[in-house]
């Protein structure tokens, strides 16, 4: 009789999630479960065939040591109908006999371990790769019964979403570990965010740049800041962009905030997304840049990349050192509506639409 109803299996399985061994000891505990001598879950690469990653109970290092040295995949039955079938439920490996077309080598093995039969399922299925569990008995243990297969079949929803939550998991850890390469030798404090906007990784200039600022610290794994409205305009910014990452088309790409700092000059806080792809589920690059640290874009430098005015270029100048229109005013000798119209001509020039998209925009294309 299989006993699969024990909540013990399924916390086991769920917590494969993070268990460094990842899926062997559910394994283990699923063979035990299914009276069986053995059990694996294969990622296999249909083309050429070949196996890519294995989780595994009851298997000797000798025999997975023949196994891939000998590249008996290509023998092996189970295997060479998997990669063809969609994924589906708990079958007997049995059926497949009569179709099968093994070497003396094969054989051999199958006869050495007392093998007589395999439960397995096709979890998951790509062009590419295909995962497939597989729980052999002996012939002491005898064959599996259809009562048995339907027994198994209970636990294939919790499997086939425990494996796809799995590869998720592994993929955005691979994403962040790849971007956090890239960001860590960056000049500038840069946090990625995920798609709930919770930090995956800081570089040593932003955990630098937190213990040094009063004005930007990390709690529970989110960006906090000391004045209320920075943190509201924070929460509205990252959600639109969070949620652009997600789509292509969308208008809210990018946004700034100034962090007012006591008698030095603000810092630029620029939000971006990163798109979501295969490796993220979208998220959100967060860059602070110190202008004590760097030196701002000029207006020089401003109007000949962007093809602007004098009189635009420094408005964008004065813009990016974090002034507000207010303050460029009376340092300019200009009337707030007159800026509003040079800000305006410089949208329909740069094709950016609000201030904070303008003013990351520029440091994002003049600061390397």
């Amino acid at each position: 009789m299989i006993l699969v109803n024990d909540p013990a299996l399924l916390q086991t399985l769920y917590s494969s999630l993070t268990d460094r061994q990842g899926f062997h000891g559910f394994l283990e505990q699923l063979t035990e479960a299914a009276n069986g001598c053995a059990a694996q879950l294969v990622v296999i690469r249909k083309q050429p065939l070949r196996i890519d990653h294995l989780w595994h109970h009851g298997l000797s290092d000798e025999f997975l040591g023949w196994y891939l040295d000998n590249n008996m995949i290509a023998q092996d039955v189970v295997s060479n109908h998997a990669i063809h079938q969609p994924p589906g439920f708990f079958q007997s490996a049995l059926a497949l006999l009569p179709e099968s077309n093994v070497d003396e080598d094969y054989d051999k093995w199958e006869n050495d371990q007392d093998m007589l039969d395999s439960a397995w399922f096709v979890v998951h299925s790509t062009q590419s790769h295909c995962h497939v569990l597989t729980i052999q008995r002996t012939v002491s243990q005898g064959p599996y019964l259809a009562e048995e297969l339907k027994a198994l079949d209970r636990l294939v929803p919790f499997i086939r979403q425990a494996v796809q939550m799995y590869r998720q998991l592994s993929e955005q850890r691979l994403a962040a570990s790849s971007l956090s390469a890239v960001i860590d030798v960056l000049p500038d404090a840069t946090f990625i965010l995920d798609d709930q906007a919770l930090i995956l990784h800081s570089n040593r200039a932003a955990r630098s740049l937190v213990k040094k600022e009063t004005c930007l610290k990390i709690s529970d794994q989110r960006l906090s800041f000391g004045e209320k409205d920075v943190q509201d305009s924070f929460l509205r910014s990252s959600i639109q962009v969070v949620r652009s990452s997600h789509l292509a088309d969308a208008d809210y790409r990018t946004d700034l905030l100034i962090l007012q700092r006591e008698t030095r000059r603000p810092l630029l806080l620029a939000i971006r997304p990163i798109e979501s792809s295969e490796l993220l589920a979208g998220g959100a690059l967060v860059t602070v840049y110190d202008p004590e640290q760097r030196a701002l874009p000029s207006a020089d430098l401003i109007a000949g990349y962007f093809n602007l005015s004098p009189m635009e270029a420094q408005l964008c100048a004065d813009l990016v050192a974090g002034l507000s229109l207010k303050e460029v005013a009376a340092l300019r000798h200009r009337s707030e509506s007159t800026l509003r119209t040079y800000l305006k001509q410089v949208f329909a020039k740069t094709g950016y639409h609000r201030q904070g998209e303008l003013v990351s925009g520029i440091l994002s294309a003049l600061l390397h």
